[in-house]
């Protein structure tokens, strides 16, 4: 690219087009020849793709301002913090940490131990399983259900919620349309019975969300509601596709399985290194609050950015051998969960969640494999997975 500044008008690329298999392959391209890239799909958005960029662009929010997270969703539902700039981000983020400290994870690993064996036991003895269907849109809802301190059975309203996203996923009309409130509902429900029966707000969320004073007043139900959004669309989801990337690796490279087995204090390595690899969400959403200029670019003030953490990661800059598995990859401070203000502060369940699932089939099993391919999603700009059929031997 021409080292002067340039005004875009045309397309370096268009990933409505591309296939999943594609973009490793088109990210490295746009990386090396074209750190800055335009796209006219979804409304038009600059993409930076080298690490530097991004993790630069997810902690200078003064310049890259959040307010549209998902590129691809001009009218997601409202979410906070996700959704708000400092102070006003500061204020709930404060609020929400302390439900995310190693303590409240303490009290939640049992029930994700339990969860995982419960779900995973069956399928192990059954011989065979779609570890999607059968287990990865369940258990973390479940996990999820047990941490908002919600009934037995709230799963399935969660598990159906998805299921409705996920049955127009190929429509981006209509997809849009079904996000503008797809978590408003089962909040909505959570809020009115947390009102009539409070819980102990040092434990429970919402019950605390609920005492809050934003500005010195009492929170309102559309700010209640956006934390209880953002809590559920980030808990779930992506959980559901990091379990369909690591049996997708894992049963797919006896090599990788064999290792882990042999060398079972990997196994933390092993899944940060398939998150590098394959981040369920590709990028975090940002505006410009200025102009901007960047390897020859002119971005405008109000423009839309990506910040592409799946190019990032693979950056060969920051990670040798970039587009490799290295289960014993140390350091390795990819940006899949996120950096800066907005880093995603329910990771550690996530984590716990995938370490469970791991060393329960390697211990439980003495070999698991995939049968037939992997079944992507489809969904642009995402990594996700709709079957994953797994044979295993005991």
């Amino acid at each position: 690219m021409s080292t002067e500044t340039t005004t875009v008008t045309k397309d370096d690329w268009n990933p409505i087009k591309l296939e999943t298999s594609e973009y490793p392959a088109v990210y490295k391209q746009l990386r090396d020849e074209c750190p800055v890239a335009y796209t006219s799909d979804y409304e038009g958005f600059f993409d930076f793709f080298r690490y530097s960029d991004v993790q630069k662009g997810s902690r200078d929010w003064r310049t890259y301002a959040s307010g549209q997270p998902f590129l691809e969703f001009p009218q997601f539902m409202r979410s906070i913090p996700i959704q708000e700039n400092p102070p006003v981000h500061t204020f709930y983020r404060k609020f929400l940490a302390p439900y995310f400290l190693p303590a409240r994870l303490e009290m939640l690993q049992p029930d994700i131990e339990a969860l995982v064996a419960e779900h995973l036991d069956p399928l192990i003895e059954a011989g065979e399983a779609d570890m999607i269907e059968e287990f990865g849109v369940i258990v973390p809802q479940k996990v999820l259900a047990r941490f908002l301190l919600l009934p037995d059975d709230a799963w399935v309203t969660m598990a159906d919620s998805l299921a409705k996203a996920d049955a127009v996923r190929n429509d981006v009309e209509k997809l849009r349309e079904v996000n503008k409130n797809l978590w408003n509902p089962t909040v909505e429900a959570l809020i009115e019975d947390r009102r009539a029966n409070p819980q102990d707000p040092a434990i429970d969320i919402m019950s605390g969300v609920l005492e809050l004073e934003p500005e010195g007043r009492p929170i309102t139900q559309d700010e209640a509601v956006a934390i209880g959004v953002q809590i559920f669309s980030a808990g779930a989801d992506t959980t559901t596709a990091a379990i369909g990337s690591i049996m997708k690796y894992l049963a797919g490279n006896p090599e990788a399985q064999a290792q882990l087995r042999a060398q079972p204090e990997l196994v933390e390595s092993a899944i940060e290194e398939i998150l590098r690899l394959a981040p369920p969400l590709h990028h975090t959403g940002r505006k410009t609050t200025r102009k901007v200029e960047a390897h020859g670019v002119t971005i405008p003030a109000g423009a839309k950015v990506g910040l592409n953490v799946f190019a990032a990661n693979r950056d060969e800059d920051k990670f040798p051998n970039g587009d490799a598995y290295v289960a014993d990859r140390s350091p390795n401070p990819h940006l899949t969960f996120g950096h800066g203000p907005h880093q995603c502060m329910g990771s550690p369940i996530a984590r716990a969640e995938l370490k469970a699932m791991v060393v329960q089939l390697l211990e439980k099993t003495r070999n698991f494999e995939l049968v037939g391919e992997i079944v992507s999603n489809g969904r642009p700009l995402r990594t996700g997975w709709t079957h994953a059929r797994v044979r295993f031997e005991k």
